[in-house]
């Protein structure tokens, strides 16, 4: 297979500049890998972390509601279940909230929180929506009733709970975002990266009397990439946040190595 050819070519630096004539698309696809690799680390970190919170609902409920929560209603077995089809609709910190929501659509422009009888669904008013179903956030059941009847410290710390539980269940997109966003971010600094690279290493052009076109300066860099991707693999699950640096510096250095050291013999 083409892609354990190419890791073995990372490794022979003495021969790698002979590689720039391998097809773009199959370098193209071990650069993705290589990149993945390499940010393993964090993508691991991110999913074993829940994402990022979204922390606006669970920090809105550190200023407690003056809520009468419907008492003929509870959260219990991951199901809202109400004695009656009421909505009630209250209002807290910029967010609408809307128990046993009777709804078929939502209406995206409203910043707002609807809990169904099997799932709870937010809108963020710009026209989108995340949903969590089966009220997965919540450990326990949830008494509204009880909830009304605490007072001080207790109803604080109910309500923190609460918002914490509406939070959480929507950690499957929390998590799945968090990805994306972490992916498509470091991937297009790694292009951003190789793509100034490759310009200085265009430089050495006026060193020698040939060298490889501009291309194939970006087929070098992604070979020259195994090294640093494993690198920043392996620094990457003691210090995630170091991770991209040694990827960077290790590729600014090998690069340089193996251009003053293997450069004049390939194009003196």
């Amino acid at each position: 297979m083409f892609l354990v050819r190419y890791f073995v070519y990372s490794f022979n630096f003495k021969n790698i500049f002979k590689r720039v004539d391998e097809k773009m698309w199959k370098v193209i696809i071990y650069f993705l890998l290589l990149s993945m690799i390499s940010l393993f680390p964090m993508n691991y970190l991110i999913v074993k972390e829940q994402g990022w919170r979204l922390d606006f609902i669970e920090q809105s409920f550190t200023i407690t509601p003056n809520w009468e929560l419907p008492e003929n209603c509870g959260i219990t077995a991951n199901q809202l279940s109400c004695t009656t089809n009421i909505e009630y609709e209250y209002f807290h910190e910029g967010i609408i909230y809307i128990f046993n929501y009777q709804g078929n659509d939502y209406d995206l422009n409203k910043k707002q929180i609807l809990f169904e009888s099997n799932q709870i669904v937010y809108t963020n008013g710009e026209g989108a929506r995340m949903i969590g179903y089966d009220y997965k956030g919540f450990e326990g059941p949830v008494n509204f009733r009880e909830i009304n009847l605490k007072s001080g410290q207790e109803k604080i710390d109910a309500y923190l709970a609460f918002g914490q539980s509406i939070e959480n269940s929507f950690s499957n997109y929390i998590v799945i975002y968090a990805l994306l966003v972490n992916t498509l971010i470091n991937m297009s600094l790694y292009i951003l990266f190789f793509v100034l690279l490759s310009f200085v290493l265009q430089l050495f052009r006026f060193g020698y009397s040939k060298f490889f076109r501009y291309i194939d300066s970006l087929k070098f860099l992604v070979f020259i990439m195994g090294v640093p991707a494993m690198l920043s693999f392996l620094v990457g699950f003691v210090e995630p946040a170091f991770s991209p640096v040694f990827f960077q510096f290790g590729m600014g250095l090998i690069t340089m190595v193996v251009m003053l050291v293997y450069g004049k013999k390939e194009f003196a």
